[in-house]
C-alpha cells in the first residue's frame, strides 16, 4: 500500500493540507478551523476524503512551537506531535514554525514565484532572510549547511524600532506615549500602518479617520488621501532600513525576501529606486548591504512548499 507524506500550515483562520512529493504538492485543500473541534479531527478529514495512508507528516503553526503541547490563541486547539501521531494514524509528526516553514521554501521558489525587487544577484551558497509583515512581523534566517539547510528562527518582529529620520523619532514618540515599549513590529504590520497613519495625523493636528491597513494601502494604491500615502511611504522606508538591517546583522547575501500580505497588494505602486536606496542607507556599510539582493514573494503557499522541503530533507 502507497504511503504518503502530508504536510499541513495551520493559521489562526484556515488550514491548508497537501500531500507531497519533494517540492510538487498535490491535493491541496483549504479548511476553515472553526470547523473542526481540533487539529486531528481536520487532518483526519482530510485523510479520509483523499484515501490516503499517511506515513510521515510536517505541520507548520502560526506561533510558538515547542516539544510539548501546543495550544492555538485564537480557538480552543489543544495538540502535539504525539497526539497526532496516535489520532491520525501517523508514523512520524514534525511541527514546526510557519517562518520555519517558509524560510525552508526559499531554495525552491522560482522566479514565477518571486518579483525580484533589485539588480543584484546574491551569492548562491549563502544565508537568506525571509521577513513577513502582515498581522505581525515574522523573521527567519535560512543558512546552508554542506548540501541541506538550517533555520534559525526567533522574534525578530519584537527587536526595539530605532528611528533614523526626524519624522520617524516623531512616531516613535508618539507610539511611546501608548506603550512601555516600541517594538518595531508596532510599525511593520498591518497595525503599524494604522500606528503610522494616526502618529501623521497627530504631527499635523489632524483628526484621523478611523481607517484599517486596508483603507490606507487603497488610499495609497489609488492617490486618494494625502496622509495615507504619507503613512504608507513611511512605511515602504521603514520596512527598506530594517531589511538592509538584517544583512547587517546576518551576511544574507543569498537574499531578503518579503512575504506577508501587506507588499503584494501594494508592490505595484511602489517606488523601487527609493525603497533600495532607503534599503542600502547604510553610510560606510553601504557596498556591503548592496551585495544582498530583494525579492517579493508572490507564491501563495510558501508554508506548504516549506513544510515539504522540511520533511524531505528529515527523510534524506
Amino acid at each position: 500500500m502507497q504511503q504518503d507524506h502530508l504536510v499541513a500550515d495551520v493559521g489562526g483562520t484556515n488550514i491548508r493540507i497537501a500531500i507531497a512529493y519533494k517540492s510538487e504538492l498535490n491535493h491541496i485543500e483549504t479548511y476553515k478551523c472553526a470547523e473542526f473541534s481540533s487539529l486531528e479531527a481536520a487532518i483526519n478529514h482530510y485523510i479520509e476524503q483523499n484515501q490516503l495512508t499517511v506515513n510521515k507528516a510536517c505541520i507548520c503553526i502560526a506561533g510558538a512551537v515547542n516539544d510539548e503541547e501546543i495550544k492555538m490563541t485564537n480557538m480552543d486547539w489543544r495538540f502535539s506531535a504525539h497526539s497526532i501521531e496516535k489520532r491520525c494514524a501517523i508514523n512520524k509528526v514534525h511541527l514546526i514554525n510557519d517562518y520555519h516553514a517558509i524560510a525552508m521554501s526559499l531554495p525552491h521558489l522560482s522566479s514565477t514565484q518571486l518579483i525580484t525587487m533589485s539588480k543584484r544577484k546574491g551569492q548562491a551558497h549563502a544565508p537568506k532572510m525571509v521577513c513577513g509583515p502582515g498581522t505581525g512581523l515574522g523573521i527567519a534566517q535560512l543558512v546552508p549547511i554542506g548540501e541541506q539547510y538550517h533555520c534559525i528562527s526567533g522574534e525578530g518582529g519584537h527587536i526595539a524600532f530605532a528611528p533614523t529620520t526626524e519624522q520617524q523619532m516623531h512616531v516613535l514618540a508618539y507610539l511611546f506615549g501608548q506603550h512601555k515599549r516600541v517594538s518595531i513590529e508596532r510599525l511593520l504590520s498591518g497595525q503599524g500602518i494604522v500606528n503610522i497613519y494616526q502618529a501623521l495625523a497627530a504631527q499635523a493636528s489632524q483628526h484621523p479617520q478611523p481607517f484599517d491597513a486596508k483603507d490606507i494601502t487603497d488610499a495609497f494604491i489609488n492617490q486618494a488621501d494625502t496622509l495615507c500615502v504619507e503613512s504608507v511611504t513611511l512605511f515602504l522606508e521603514i520596512l527598506a532600513q530594517f531589511l538592509g538591517d538584517l544583512v547587517l546583522m546576518n551576511g544574507a547575501f543569498g537574499g531578503v525576501y518579503i512575504s506577508g500580505g501587506i507588499m503584494p497588494r501594494i508592490i505595484e505602486h511602489v517606488d523601487l529606486e527609493q525603497f533600495n536606496q532607503c534599503y542600502t542607507h547604510k553610510g560606510r556599510f553601504k557596498e556591503y548591504v548592496d551585495q544582498a539582493p530583494l525579492y517579493l514573494i508572490t507564491e501563495p503557499q510558501p508554508g506548504l512548499i516549506g513544510a515539504a522541503a522540511y520533511l524531505y530533507q528529515s527523510i534524506d
